[in-house]
């Protein structure tokens, strides 16, 4: 009998390969389609491994890795991993 293998750890490195192929195609394009289903399916693979912290450092890298795209990145990740997000709209209440 095999024992389990644990959850990998989703690097950088694959979110952001994931994320400069969804910048060069226009946001309807088959190809970017495919990229963010790949980019959904590594945010639940991180969560699944580390949680929140996990989708953090992830977004963190991806934003740091080129700062003319961290907003577009940021947006990008925030759109595929909606569901896997903490609601924050109420910190924005006074």
């Amino acid at each position: 009998m095999t024992a389990a293998a644990a959850p990998e750890a989703v690097t950088p490195a694959a979110v952001l390969t994931l994320l400069v192929g969804i910048e060069r195609h226009g946001p309807n394009a088959p190809a970017a389609v495919a990229f963010r289903s790949a980019l959904r399916r590594k945010g639940i693979e991180a969560d699944h491994a580390g949680g929140l912290r996990a989708l953090d450092v992830l977004m963190d890298a991806a934003a740091a890795d080129d700062p003319t795209q961290a907003d577009a990145r940021t947006a990008i990740l925030r759109a595929a991993w909606a569901d896997l997000l903490p609601d924050l709209a109420w910190k924005a209440q006074p």
